[in-house]
């Protein structure tokens, strides 16, 4: 009986222990957007989303549409190779980061929440690709939102009484 566990144990082993093998036409792909306000989603946020393996014959457009349940698409872009890396280890499809509007850093901000997406971006995305996703997520939120402004923040005066 002890025997029997030790084989099994091994080969499960060396069945589960490798990692998936990605080839190298394999390209995934980034999608930036708004996420989607629903029962669950409560907070607005920039949605980013990075696919971890190719769905069911390398259709583009499967991955967009079950994307489009839960976010509003503006752009999207292909994953570096260094990206890529992290996709195995992944046991879901995707991986979605957000920037959230009302974080304490943000303020309610969109060119706060912006910056914050490009200054994550920096290392794997050239300067320009990083203004043209930004320009369509600011396109995208203010066709959404047309009367939206940004907060300004009131100035602090320090009142000091000197008599």
């Amino acid at each position: 009986m002890n025997t029997i566990t030790m084989q099994t144990l091994k080969r499960l082993e060396t069945t589960n222990g490798q990692k998936r093998q990605t080839s190298a036409k394999k390209r995934l792909k980034v999608f930036y957007g708004w996420s989607k306000i629903n029962k669950i989603q409560k907070r607005e946020a920039i949605a980013i989303a990075f696919e971890n393996e190719e769905l069911a014959g390398s259709d583009c457009r499967r991955s967009s549409k079950s994307l489009q349940k839960v976010m509003t698409i503006c752009c999207e872009r292909w994953q570096t190779e260094e990206e890529m890396q992290d996709a195995p280890y992944h046991n879901r499809v995707f991986t979605m980061y957000n920037v959230f509007l009302d974080d304490k850093r943000i303020e309610g901000s969109l060119k706060k929440a912006l910056a914050d997406n490009s200054e994550k971006d920096k290392n794997h995305v050239s300067e320009s690709e990083r203004k043209r996703i930004s320009q369509s997520l600011e396109t995208a939120f203010i066709a959404a939102h047309p009367g939206y402004r940004e907060p300004t923040r009131e100035l602090e005066l320090p009142f000091t009484s000197d008599k």
